[in-house]
Parts: structure tokens; C-alpha cells; sequence
């Protein structure tokens, strides 16, 4: 079986949206998946902004690596995808009714969408998983259309209101990994030729073909399509949190969950569902749950098929 891994951390250094932690999330999933899941180290990708970065993650880096690993995989692998970042989302009026964009931000702010990640796992071989992880705000619905197993009990995809309106620092050494659409805006105009309020017009100006699929062409969300599991840092309308680790080094605090339940787990691995729920109690207490998106039949089967 392949097991074939992207990792991406964004921290958007010398930004005033700036994260400390994301770096150190990467390095721990990366340890996670080599010594306690078996990923050989090749099959690894691990992509962060840092200043010396032989490659950034920018968004159409991001997609082109993840196509290629789709490409690669054949049926019985996983393909993973790991983000620890800003998220944002977009409310968007159709006559009376909104519907809600989420989107992870890259390190050149072309935003990958909801509608990207559901284009991923249509396209992904039969028999074979895509497989996300996200520890960005309002990760809830990144993977459009798919079915929720443990979460809020609503659609991701509706406007209901955030849970937390404290989009940078938010005291205790903590910040949200949330950037406010005004803040992506503001890093596109000085690109874009094209003088706009609207994100979607900017997009398509400056990056073309490498914007988003959701601005380009007509998607069609087949959601029968059940080989994609999500698993969010938070629901839909909230928060996740940048820590700065006081007396540790920063890290951000699903991320840091979910490593630590796998790796003192002891007995059998935990199916998807279980690992999710397990998480969401731990951060009961922190305004910020984890939620799970996928087929009945991947909610009860083990953590990246482990047994």
C-alpha cells in the first residue's frame, strides 16, 4: 500500500496576522508519520514559508503536489494532506439565501477552496483515499459536500455565525489562525491590475489559471464520490488557535492534540470517528472542536487503515 504525504506550514512572517506555531506543527506530523505510521521518508513533502525555503506553498504549488501524488496513487494507497495555517471563508448571497466558502490561505494568498479540495477527491483512483487534516479556522467544510460523522450537526456550507469573533491575538500567548478576508485583500490589490472589492476578480487577475477551479469553470460537487476523509482543527464557524507554547516552543493546539493521542496510543488504532471524538473532548474547554467529514464506512474504519 502507498502512503504518499504533503505537509504545508504557514506561519506569514513579518505579517500582522503572523503565526508562531505552524513550522512546529509540520516537524511533528512529519515524525508522526515516518516512526509511527510507516510513510517512507521520500514519499514526504513538507513545504513551509520560511525565508529560505527552496519551494514556498503557494497555493498553486500546493495543487500541483497533491495532483501529482493523485496521479501516482493506485488502489488500497492514502494520499495526505496536512495544513497548519491561516484559514478564511467567504459568505456569499444568492438572492436570499448565503452560502460559505472556506478556504485555506497559502503563502501567496491564492486561496484554495472548498471546491478545489472536492475536485482532489473526485479525481482520486477508486479504491485509494485522500485524506486531510487541517488546523486552520472554519476547517469544518474544506472538503465540499462531504458527510459529516462528528461535528456540530449542521451544514458547513450555510452562513451561521462564528463562534469566536477574535481574529489575531486572542491573550495567553495565543492568536487564531484565522485571516480575515480584508487582510487577503489587502495583500492582492497591490498585484492586480484590476481595481476590485471583489476577491473572486482579483484571483482570476493575477493568478489566471492557477486561481481557484471554483472561479475558472463550472464544478460539479459529486458528493457520491466517498473517497475523501476530513479531519478539521474546528468547526465550520470557529476558531483554531496559534499557541506560543510559554514554556515550550509555539504549536498549534489541535495539532498538538491529535499527535500526542497517537502517539501514546497503546491497543489497537482507533477508527477515524473514535480518534476525532477522543480530540474534541480533550479541547472541550477551548472554544474550538474538531470535527470529522466522510462516508459511514471511513468514520469506522482505522486511522489511515492502521490496524
Amino acid at each position: 500500500m502507498g502512503r504518499y504525504a504533503l505537509l504545508v506550514g504557514c506561519c506569514y512572517l513579518g505579517d500582522r496576522d503572523e503565526l508562531q506555531g505552524c513550522y512546529n506543527d509540520v516537524d511533528a506530523m512529519q515524525g508522526l508519520l515516518i516512526n509511527r505510521f510507516g510513510f517512507h521518508p521520500n514519499d514526504v513533502i513538507v513545504l513551509t514559508d520560511m525565508p529560505n525555503s527552496p519551494l514556498k506553498p503557494t497555493g498553486a504549488v500546493i495543487k500541483y503536489q497533491l495532483c501529482q501524488m493523485i496521479k501516482r496513487a493506485m488502489a488500497g494507497d492514502v494520499v495526505l494532506f496536512y495544513f497548519s495555517g491561516h484559514g478564511t471563508h467567504q459568505d456569499i448571497w444568492e438572492g436570499p439565501y448565503c452560502k460559505r466558502l472556506e478556504a485555506i490561505v497559502p503563502s501567496d494568498f491564492n486561496l484554495i477552496y472548498n471546491a478545489d479540495f472536492r475536485y482532489m477527491v473526485n479525481n482520486m483512483p477508486q479504491g485509494a483515499d485522500f485524506v486531510m487534516i487541517a488546523d486552520s479556522c472554519y476547517s469544518g467544510g474544506l472538503i465540499d459536500q462531504s458527510k459529516e460523522q462528528v461535528g456540530p450537526g449542521f451544514r458547513p456550507d450555510v452562513c451561521y455565525p462564528t463562534r469566536s469573533y477574535n481574529y489575531g491575538n486572542i491573550g495567553g500567548g495565543r492568536r487564531a489562525k484565522r485571516m480575515p478576508i480584508e487582510s487577503v485583500l489587502r495583500h492582492l490589490r497591490p498585484l492586480s491590475h484590476v481595481d476590485s472589492p471583489d476577491i473572486r476578480t482579483l484571483l482570476r487577475d493575477i493568478y489566471g489559471n492557477q486561481a481557484s477551479i471554483l472561479f475558472r469553470r463550472h464544478v460539479d460537487p459529486d458528493a457520491r464520490v466517498d473517497r475523501g476523509i476530513l479531519i478539521s482543527g474546528c468547526q465550520s464557524n470557529e476558531t483554531a488557535v496559534d499557541d506560543d507554547g510559554k514554556h515550550r516552543r509555539p504549536y498549534g493546539l489541535f495539532t498538538d492534540e491529535l499527535c500526542s493521542t497517537l502517539r501514546n496510543l497503546r491497543g489497537p488504532m482507533m477508527s477515524n470517528a473514535e480518534l476525532v471524538e477522543t480530540i474534541r473532548d480533550k479541547l472541550r474547554n477551548k472554544d474550538q472542536h474538531p470535527c470529522l467529514y466522510c462516508s459511514d464506512r471511513r468514520a469506522d474504519a482505522p486511522f489511515l487503515w492502521v490496524r
